[in-house]
């Protein structure tokens, strides 16, 4: 009782120092302030925002306080607010000779060295700020694990942040930003233990059932994704980004119908979000309704004519719709707008094929492989492409560049056994016949379908015959 009375004595003292303060500088004359108050007014305007009445009352702090290494330390925390890195550092190399085992020293000293890329150093000094530390620890790991995530150094992040854990495994800031970082560094067991963690001691936190959606919905548990956002908009029924996710995850899980309800639940609270519009256009192409799946990619465009999804959406309905002029128009705008989008490409090479535009086409092939090396349909679309044109050997070539790429891929291996037993090389072909039968034994009648006479060949038939045995 007597510790919260001194608090609230505290605050009393220093809410009538700010007072007093706020008048001497209204009426530009000099007043007397301890050091107590002058750290309380600072400390006061840093949470205000008011960055330069802090330093103003720091600075008049250490006129009549010049030898204080409280003050200094203020005022090279405020010199790190100001960006002016450098110039902190200068102060707290002075005063750390001083003064060498106050935590808030090195505390500053790491932050200013973490701002200059300095990470290694940064981590030596917060660890002396540890080891000086008397007041509670598992704060001051937190406080330390913030400025590494806000850096970008999300490991380092997460540890500092497990060792708070370990201190205090109740402290529920320590959990949350443990969760994210953990999240944000692809540790998605772990960030999904300390959400839950979390819950276990505050059930009713809407934002952390949020997160717990985004990360369950991210790894394709959707199931759980939808659950956690049902729970996030139950808590708060205005959370309306909550919602939306919902909807997304639903799709993800093959949800349609569902989903559309939910992105127009959505779009009832908010009618400018030209994504949610683009979002059913894709569920209601996913049901195989086109033209309302066109309306609404239509209704996306209208409100961001930049949305190039929404346009691709719309050339892909054309392209089913075997209106093949006017899906290369449309699939020209996405590439436009995102000419990075290896999808855009497939499709606009897909399209130029069927066009019997085959430059064009290859191009657009060349560009989707490039961008996304992993991606064996863009490998088998070209190679195809080619085959029909009768350059066999072409075909042949760019399989086997995507074979090295995607080695153990079955359908390439087939289909580069076909082409290269059409072209007489046995002996090559049986070796990615091997391949494609380790890989997916069952596949070996796509061989058959791709170059029909392989089933008259007898070392295809006899190789078949060996990996056959081994299935059983």
């Amino acid at each position: 009782m007597e510790e919260d009375s001194r608090d609230f004595y505290d605050s009393e003292e220093i809410g009538e120092a700010v007072r007093r303060f706020k008048q001497m500088v209204k009426d530009k004359r000099t007043s007397y302030f301890d050091v107590f108050e002058i750290e309380g007014i600072v400390d006061y305007f840093l949470d205000e925002g008011k960055i330069s009445m802090a330093n103003i009352a720091v600075d008049n702090g250490l006129e009549l306080h010049p030898s204080s290494i409280a003050l200094q330390i203020k005022k090279a925390q405020l010199l790190l607010v100001d960006g002016k890195v450098e110039e902190a550092l200068d102060i707290i190399r002075v005063i750390e000779q001083i003064e060498d085992s106050n935590a808030d020293i090195y505390l500053i000293k790491g932050s200013a060295l973490i701002m200059l890329g300095m990470v290694d150093e940064a981590i030596e000094a917060y660890e002396q700020s540890i080891f000086h530390n008397y007041d509670e620890e598992d704060e001051l790991l937190y406080n330390i694990g913030i400025t590494l995530g806000q850096a970008g150094e999300t490991k380092k992040a997460v540890s500092f942040l497990e060792r708070a854990h370990q201190i205090n495994p109740k402290n529920e800031q320590v959990l949350y930003e443990l969760a994210y970082y953990c999240d944000k560094d692809g540790l998605d067991d772990k960030s999904i233990n300390y959400y839950n963690k979390y819950l276990d001691i505050d059930p009713f936190n809407a934002s952390v059932w949020y997160n717990l959606g985004i990360t369950f919905n991210r790894i394709g548990k959707h199931e759980k994704a939808i659950e956690a956002y049902d729970f996030s908009i139950a808590l708060n029924e205005d959370f309306v980004q909550a919602l939306f996710n919902k909807a997304n995850a639903l799709s993800n899980n093959n949800q349609h119908e569902e989903a559309i309800k939910c992105y127009q639940e959505y779009l009832e609270k908010d009618q400018e979000n030209d994504d949610a519009y683009c979002y059913m256009g894709e569920c209601y192409l996913n049901l195989e309704q086109y033209n309302e799946a066109l309306v609404y990619y239509r209704k996306a465009i209208r409100l961001n004519k930049n949305n190039s999804n929404a346009w691709y959406g719309s050339g892909l309905i054309m392209w089913i719709e075997n209106q093949l002029s006017e899906s290369q128009i449309l699939i020209k705008k996405a590439i436009k707008l995102d000419d990075e989008n290896p999808d855009f490409w497939l499709m606009y090479g897909k399209i130029n094929h069927e066009l019997n535009q085959y430059d064009q086409a290859e191009s657009a092939f060349d560009m989707t492989t490039t961008l996304d090396p992993d991606n064996r349909e863009g490998w088998i679309a070209y190679a195809e492409m080619q085959y029909e044109r009768g350059m066999l050997q072409k075909s042949i070539d760019i399989l086997k560049k995507a074979q090295k790429i995607i080695a153990g891929d079955s359908d390439i291996n087939y289909r580069l056994t076909a082409y290269l037993l059409e072209n007489n090389e046995e002996h090559s072909a049986t070796d990615y016949l091997k391949i494609a039968l380790k890989a997916d034994f069952n596949g070996y009648r796509d061989l058959f379908d791709y170059y029909p006479k392989a089933q008259q060949n007898e070392s295809i038939k006899q190789l078949i015959k060996e990996y056959q045995s081994t299935k059983y």
